[in-house]
């Protein structure tokens, strides 16, 4: 049932990863919808087990959260080259201007041989009522500017680059 999937929307925060679990393999998966807390310390290897499993996948959209505990000041663990030759658009949506998200971003600018559009959103509409208040709306106006400043320089020139 699962291998007939074309698209999947899950929420993954505070996930565990257990290593030794084979994650079923999503062959028709062409569509990929994740909420992480991008400053989970194993965020990038749950990303890498999807991509993994989802061969053919064309499109992802990362939604990022940002939930700092403790635990999780540590840095992210690096996680194993996952080259994909399939993705070609990458929506990164509730980006922030910090470390966490653009580890999520080259990661996937690294594994995603066939990317051709990366798109950064900093709104977070899926959170809650979306109602900024005034941090709210400095905090996404500094992300639209370092996007820019940072990861389009980052980007190969055959990359599409948008910011929102």
């Amino acid at each position: 049932m699962l291998s007939q999937l074309e698209i999947l929307m899950l929420k993954i925060t505070r996930a565990d990863c257990n290593p030794k679990h084979v994650f079923p393999m999503l062959a028709n998966l062409k569509h990929l919808e994740l909420i992480v807390h991008a400053d989970y310390r194993l965020a990038l290897h749950h990303l890498t087990s999807f991509l993994k499993a989802s061969p053919f996948l064309q499109r992802l959209v990362l939604k990022l959260d940002f939930i700092v505990s403790l635990e999780d000041i540590e840095k992210i663990k690096k996680a194993a080259k996952c080259p994909h030759h399939y993705l070609k658009v990458v929506e990164i949506v509730g980006y922030r201007a910090c470390a966490f998200a653009v580890d999520h971003i080259l990661f996937l600018i690294k594994s995603a041989t066939a990317l051709e559009k990366i798109v950064i959103d900093p709104l977070r509409r899926w959170a809650y009522p979306y109602e900024p208040g005034s941090e709210e709306l400095a905090d996404e106006a500094e992300a639209r500017e370092h996007a820019v400043q940072l990861i389009k320089t980052k980007l190969p020139s055959t990359v599409e680059f948008v910011c929102l």
